[in-house]
């Protein structure tokens, strides 16, 4: 098992023999847990409490593997599989602090998941919701919403968010599109088909996804049909966006106690290369992903989502999926409904004349779910959406198909 933080555990303790049991650990808790316990081994070091890290870490993470077995004995059996859960921070502290900027230092190993993600899918980071993205219609170069961060005990967070610049009163950089969200599911699957590669610096310790990405196969994961020279310029563009567009989160606002503002872009970095290939320009890029995102992707604070999201034209559409998947898996089958006025506020959709009229609103909405096709989660579940009449309002309704149990044989 390659996993990174196993090769700082052994590096720190000098304990090789207990390999197995850091793997199994990992396996189990999952990484980001076993971060926390390892920052808590490194912390009494410095206070010297301790004088066998090595014994103490294993301590801590046999605690934690009882405790979580009892719980599982506590627990019914769950509708949805484990491995179709959304895997969120376990509270708002880790969450917030997973998104601190991380400094790059010393040579690049690379690496790669000793359990990657799926060919077949795409790993989306569940800090990434709706609000990242808006419609082309949007002409501001930079606005603030309210952007919700969910975590897995529950608790909702809502910060205030300035989209397309560094830091208030900064130069605007412009809005990531659905286009440019579309664009960034391609390149998380283009990732998970190369193996879920990243480079660990050897100085920082930080970690960084990346891959290859031929501009045509990217024209395809998105659905393109034709494939010509302004395609080629009009993506590689667009690739670059998301590493100059950028998020600050005005952490303060919220009251945060020794609050930390963040700001971050999506992508680290990009690079070029191209010739002729065969009589044609063949442009390939190598993409990093940034430090943020490349965290919450290796220790799996991620939903997995079928190729088929980077599909979806409709760009009030792929807000919608974004917007309700997260709310669906933890519903577990229940069925979801919001009025159509609420959700426009919501997915903070640019102002325009539809908004103000019940029939208007109702029309849009139809037509973005038509052109949402068929839409599944990973495992096959289809997602039922419809539109009914409310009290005041049309309501957005949606549910999930059971989970299709296997027959018996007689």
């Amino acid at each position: 098992m390659g996993s990174y933080i196993i090769d700082d555990i052994i590096q720190l303790t000098g304990d090789t023999k207990s390999r197995a049991f850091w793997e199994k650990a990992v396996r189990v808790l999952g990484e980001n847990s076993v971060a926390e316990e390892f920052g808590e081994l490194k912390c009494q070091l410095h206070n010297k409490q301790i004088h066998s890290p090595a014994k103490y870490l294993t301590k801590l993470l046999k605690n934690k593997l009882k405790a979580l077995e009892v719980e599982k004995n506590k627990q019914p059996v769950p509708a949805i599989p484990e491995k179709l859960k959304t895997y969120f921070e376990e509270n708002q502290i880790a969450l917030f602090s997973n998104l601190v900027p991380q400094t790059i230092g010393g040579e690049a190993e690379k690496k790669e998941m000793a359990a990657p993600y799926s060919k077949e899918t795409i790993p989306w980071a569940t800090f990434m919701s709706s609000n990242f993205f808006t419609l082309s219609t949007n002409k501001a170069k930079s606005d603030v919403v309210q952007a919700k961060f969910r975590t897995a005990d529950g608790e909702v967070t809502v910060i205030p968010m300035i989209r397309g610049r560094v830091k208030p009163k900064s130069k605007e950089l412009g809005i990531p599109t659905v286009e440019h969200g579309r664009i960034l599911a391609a390149l998380e699957n283009i990732w998970a088909q190369q193996g879920c590669p990243y480079h660990t610096y050897t100085d920082s310790k930080t970690v960084v996804c990346f891959c290859l990405v031929s501009i045509r196969e990217l024209a395809g994961l998105l659905g393109y049909t034709s494939f010509g020279g302004q395609n080629l310029i009009h993506l590689t563009n667009k690739v670059w966006d998301l590493k100059n567009m950028a998020y600050y989160l005005d952490m303060a606002a919220v009251g945060f106690k020794n609050a930390i503002n963040r700001g971050f872009s999506l992508l680290h970095s990009v690079e070029l290369a191209e010739g002729m290939k065969h009589g044609q320009m063949e442009t390939i890029l190598k993409v990093e992903f940034s430090t943020q995102l490349s965290s919450q992707l290796l220790s799996r604070r991620a939903v997995t989502r079928p190729k088929q999201l980077a599909h979806i034209r409709s760009e009030l559409g792929f807000l919608v999926r974004l917007y309700l998947e997260p709310i669906l898996f933890s519903l577990n089958g229940e069925t979801y409904s919001k009025s159509l006025s609420d959700l426009v506020k919501d997915l903070s959709l640019p102002a325009a004349p539809w908004h103000n009229y019940k029939s208007k609103r109702r029309q849009v909405f139809l037509k973005a779910l038509k052109s949402m096709h068929n839409q599944k989660t990973t495992d096959g579940r289809g997602i039922v959406l419809n539109i009914e009449e409310g009290l005041t309002d049309y309501l957005l309704t949606a549910r999930l198909e059971p989970v299709a149990l296997p027959e018996k044989v007689s």
